[in-house]
C-alpha cells in the first residue's frame, strides 16, 4: 500500500485498523504475562519475553504500514530477519547463536504475531530447560511453505523442550494454547530436539 495515495478519510480508517490490531495484540501479550506471573514464572524470563513481544509488535506494524502487498499481507521473510535481531538483542547476555531459514511468502500480520509468539515461548522452553551451563547454545527455526498451510520447525542444541511440553503443567498449557492460537497442529518427529508444527498461513 502506499499510504501516499490515500485520502485522509481512508488515512484515518487505516490508521483505525493499525490501532485495533495493535490494541488486541497488546491485550494477547498482556493475559500471557499475566498467566506468567500468576504461575510464579521465573522474573528475568517474563521480561525478555514481554520485551521482544512488544519489539516484534512494532515491527510488525512497521511492515503493515509499507508493505506493497494488494491483500496487506506481510512478507515472512522481512519480518524474521527483524525477529532475529531483535532476539540477538535482549537474549544476548545468554549467549545463545540464533539462525534460521525462512522461506519467503506473504501472511497476515495476525498470523506472523501468533508465530512470533510461539517462537518466543519456545525460547523461553529451550532456555529454563534444555541447556546445560556449559552447553554453547544454539537455536534455529525455519518457516516453508507447502501448499495452503505453512511449516514452523523449532529446534535446539540442547535436550529438547518436547518432554516439558507434553507434561501437565502451565508451560505445557501455554504451549498448547499458542498453538490453538494459529490453528496449528503438532508434527511427530524422532527427535526430542525437534518441534515441529504445521498451520494455515491465511
Amino acid at each position: 500500500m502506499d499510504v501516499t495515495d490515500l485520502k485522509p478519510d481512508e488515512k484515518r480508517l487505516l490508521l483505525k485498523n493499525f490501532n485495533h490490531r495493535l490494541n488486541n495484540d497488546l491485550q494477547e501479550v498482556l493475559a500471557l504475562i499475566k498467566l506468567k506471573k500468576r504461575f510464579n514464572i521465573d522474573k528475568d524470563e517474563i521480561i525478555n519475553f514481554s520485551c521482544v513481544s512488544i519489539a516484534s509488535m512494532s515491527s510488525i506494524q512497521n511492515l503493515m504500514y509499507n508493505t506493497n502487498h494488494e491483500s496487506d499481507y506481510i512478507s515472512t521473510s522481512e519480518f524474521f530477519d527483524d525477529f532475529v535481531k531483535i532476539l540477538n538483542d535482549y537474549y544476548s547476555k545468554s549467549n545463545i547463536e540464533f539462525s534460521n531459514e525462512i522461506e519467503d511468502f506473504y501472511a497476515s500480520p495476525k498470523k506472523v504475531f501468533q508465530l512470533m509468539l510461539l517462537v518466543n515461548e519456545m525460547v523461553s522452553l529451550s532456555l529454563d530447560f534444555s541447556f546445560n551451563e556449559d552447553l554453547e547454545k544454539k537455536i534455529s527455526f525455519n518457516l516453508e511453505k507447502i501448499g495452503e498451510e505453512g511449516l514452523l520447525t523449532y529446534s535446539d542444541n540442547g535436550s529438547g523442550i518436547k518432554e516439558i511440553i507434553s507434561e501437565s503443567d502451565i508451560r505445557a498449557v501455554l504451549f498448547e494454547q499458542l498453538i490453538k492460537q494459529i490453528d496449528g497442529t503438532l508434527e511427530s518427529s524422532d527427535s526430542d530436539s525437534v518441534i515441529s508444527v504445521k498451520f494455515h498461513y491465511y
